[in-house]
């Protein structure tokens, strides 16, 4: 900068009084810092987020045993190294903890006396910009999505093991002209699945066309798809189908287990012979498509009972892909909750910069039966249940929550609630006899059975399932396993509410549960947490 320029802004301006680690701290990019030696000294929450790292564990060590770098591929190195600043690199990287980072990196030097004495690192995430620059600000000869598209790669969130495996085999379906089913229960973003895969191997300028096979009268299905001839049929006109109108792009068939079983065959015809011929018509229109159907109900029952050809799904699923439900993926659920919570923010003008503590941990413990559509949906009611001046979304806001019973005024401030200790893997013990009693044993190479869902209770079942105990005394019946699992659980309850004479925070603790999900298990047992506070009075 010209000395003479930095003179007058000195004059006009304090720049001693400036906290610049605070501002660090509130801005919306990753920040890094290193010191001579390449020891990381400064890092930010955004960048944590990036990284799924915990800035406990990375400030003091250096950043080659941070990131899986060296001295070569390290930007931060190279800028200690050779003293000049690398501005908008792209850069795919890998954490210690295996998170893959697809960013572009800003390094500057900073020095004294004229020596480099540490590195300053700007990171802005391809993910995080991708969702928060609203679409229309973007050219729209610059628009990578396909008319009728809205959703890239970049567009899914998720970590989970089997999520990720998803996206993977999507990615790789994606560069093939093979039909793809994709096999997901309502809400888990099968559309997005299917949106992602065109744009990743197609133009802009090739069609996409997406019908709900389900929506279509059975009576109108076969014009729609196939098209129509004038004279075909009384009114008939000169119609093309969508296989037409999706030819030399992709052709999304949502939900087409509820095809007729009469059409199924007229489909089989077209996917084999790669021609489509109109309703009424003599002549054959050839095609150049990619095929994606998906289903919400296991293709193996569908096949079973009869009500989907065999043949038809050996030529749909070529590649096959099964989404996990959000139950499945619950590593995730933080992370999609931020993603709507700032989506609403910007369409309703809102502020609200965090989820609390207990909203995360109450969602941990939810089964999620309407997917990631039921938790969009949750935050964007929560949302619109808070103040205009309120910065932190609570568990008060969220109504499923009240539906059980369960409010902030329940949480102990000297008690805070414990997330599962194996997020990944799975819940506690009693957790998983809380819901080996409502849930269905651990699904097979394919998908599940049909489920039962409450939404007051926010579970899910198998149609067969016993009723639930409306009290604490039940009498089971011989040999009764859920009875006995429910009595174990009861009993398991009791206990440690003898034990904390009534104090649920303290069973609470001992359980390995939040407080949240016992007074839900105390009140749907029956149970009284009081007595025990009498009983230790009176002794």
């Amino acid at each position: 900068m010209d000395s003479n320029l930095k003179k007058f802004m000195s004059s006009h301006f304090d720049f001693d009084q400036i906290n610049i680690w605070e501002l660090f701290c509130d801005m919306d990019l990753g920040i890094l810092m290193t010191d001579e030696n390449g020891v990381m000294i400064f890092y930010n929450d955004i960048q944590a987020t990036i990284d799924k790292l915990d800035p406990a564990n990375v400030i003091g060590r250096k950043i080659t045993d941070v990131y899986k770098y060296n001295n070569d591929s390290s930007t931060c190195m190279r800028v200690l190294e050779h003293g000049r600043p690398i501005i908008n690199y792209a850069l795919s990287y890998r954490s210690r903890n295996a998170n893959v980072g697809n960013t572009i990196h800003s390094v500057f030097p900073l020095r004294k006396n004229g020596k480099v004495v540490a590195t300053i690192c700007f990171v802005k995430d391809y993910n995080i910009l991708e969702r928060t620059i609203p679409s229309f600000l973007t050219p729209n000869n610059n628009n990578t999505f396909a008319e009728g598209t809205r959703f890239t790669f970049a567009s899914i969130i998720g970590s989970a093991p089997a999520f990720v495996d998803a996206v993977k085999s999507a990615k790789m379906a994606a560069n093939s002209p093979s039909p793809v089913m994709l096999y997901g229960e309502t809400g888990t973003g099968k559309e997005l699945f299917a949106q992602a895969i065109h744009n990743f191997y197609y133009e802009k300028t090739k069609p996409y066309i997406d019908v709900n096979c389900a929506a279509i009268p059975e009576n109108l299905i076969e014009g729609i798809l196939f098209g129509t001839t004038k004279g075909a049929y009384t009114g008939a006109v000169d119609r093309a189908g969508l296989f037409e109108k999706a030819n030399g792009g992709t052709l999304f068939l949502d939900e087409i287990n509820s095809m007729p079983l009469s059409l199924q065959g007229k489909l089989l015809r077209v996917l084999q012979e790669e021609k489509v011929r109109r309703v009424g018509s003599l002549s054959n229109i050839d095609l150049d498509i990619k095929v994606i159907s998906s289903v919400n109900t296991d293709p193996r029952e569908l096949v079973g009972s009869g009500n989907f050809r065999m043949d038809l799904f050996y030529r749909l699923a070529v590649i096959y892909i099964a989404i996990p439900p959000l139950r499945e993926r619950l590593v995730d659920v933080e992370e999609l909750g931020r993603h709507f919570l700032q989506k609403c923010n910007c369409r309703m003008g809102r502020n609200i910069k965090n989820i609390a503590p207990e909203v995360i941990d109450f969602f941990w413990n939810y089964s999620w039966p309407g997917n990631i559509r039921e938790l969009e949906h949750v935050i964007e009611n929560a949302v619109n249940m808070t103040e205009k001046e309120e910065t932190i979304l609570k568990l008060e806001h969220c109504y499923f929550a009240n539906l059980l019973g369960i409010s902030n005024s329940e949480s102990s401030p000297h008690a805070p609630c414990p997330r599962p200790r194996n997020r990944g893997a799975g819940h506690d013990p009693l957790f998983d006899r809380h819901y080996a009693e409502q849930a269905p044993a651990p699904p097979p190479p394919w998908p599940p059975s049909p489920w039962k869902t409450s939404l007051a209770k926010g579970v899910t079942a198998p149609c067969d399932s016993p009723p639930a105990s409306t009290g604490a005394h039940v009498a089971p019946s011989t040999g009764d396993l859920a009875h006995k699992k429910r009595l174990l659980e009861e009993s398991t309850i009791l206990q440690a509410l003898e034990n904390s004479a009534g104090n649920i925070a303290m069973a609470a603790r001992h359980l390995g549960l939040s407080r949240q999900l016992l007074s839900y298990k105390i009140n749907k047992l029956n149970l009284r947490p009081k007595l025990y506070e009498i009983k230790l009075n009176q002794s």
